[in-house]
């Protein structure tokens, strides 16, 4: 490993996995995989592994509210996810002050998303 410390996972339990690995195939162009028995899928940087579970809960208001996703060309990825009948519960949008667009959304399971595009140009960690 390059760096001290990275992120490695997102782990969701969900009554579906393998419903919840599709979606994100389908809609985030995850490659599915396994990490250990469980059904998971590959984006760059993270691995999303889907645990089975009697039931899911949402994740807006709690202890982790959201994840976020870095998307090169977002409106068109939102275009797409619109085109597709997935609602967006805050459409896209650019907010010029900050040099950033956004747009935000919940999979059918409860985990609100937050969809960037700039956002690695304002980090000032960096």
């Amino acid at each position: 490993m390059k760096e001290p410390i990275r992120f490695h996972h997102i782990h969701f339990y969900t009554p579906d996995a393998k419903k919840m690995q599709a979606w994100y195939e389908a809609n985030f162009g995850a490659a599915r995989s396994k990490r250990a028995h469980w059904d998971s899928g590959e984006i760059p940087a993270a691995n999303l592994t889907h645990n089975p579970a009697e039931t899911a809960a949402p994740t807006r208001g709690r202890a982790i509210d959201h994840v976020g996703f870095e998307i090169k060309g977002l409106e068109a990825f939102c275009k797409k996810l619109t085109d597709s009948g997935i609602k967006l519960d805050t459409p896209y949008r650019r907010v010029a002050q900050i040099n950033l667009a956004l747009a935000f959304l919940t999979d059918p399971w409860g985990t609100r998303i937050e969809l960037t595009e700039g956002l690695d140009a304002n980090d000032s960690g960096k």
